[in-house]
């Protein structure tokens, strides 16, 4: 029992980290990168991995434009494992250019057992 609530703590359950090839790039391009995965203390059950392509409008709106990828996993991590998952997405070709009120990121989320979720985002520039 409280090896499971310590697993709950930052410190010591999984994290995510999406990490991008590049970060500014043209409506129509793909986007490349990885998934980094690095378990914590103890053992955990992983469930999946999910990432979204969201907006954000000027007054803070996040507006979800795209399901980039589901990775439905039942993967069994020991303390302290680290594994990788390749990551390549092509942005839509109708893309608004990065600006002073909207911005994009990539939203990644590790769900973990029991719906638990570690949260990463990487912001990426739509050039015009």
């Amino acid at each position: 029992m409280i090896k499971k609530m310590m697993s709950y703590i930052k410190g010591g359950s999984p994290n995510v980290d999406l990490i991008l090839k590049k970060s500014e790039m043209k409506p129509g391009e793909t986007v490349t990168g990885a998934f980094h995965v690095e378990n914590g203390w103890t053992r955990q059950e992983i469930k999946r991995l999910e990432c979204d392509l969201v907006k954000e409008l000027q007054g803070n709106k996040v507006v979800t434009v795209d399901s980039v990828t589901t990775i439905l996993m039942s993967e069994i991590m020991e303390a302290k494992e680290k594994t990788k998952y390749p990551f390549s997405y092509q942005l839509p070709e109708d893309l608004l250019p990065t600006s002073e009120g909207l911005t994009y990121r990539l939203n990644t989320r590790l769900v973990l057992e029991d719906d638990i979720k570690r949260n990463d985002h990487d912001e990426i520039v739509v050039l015009g």
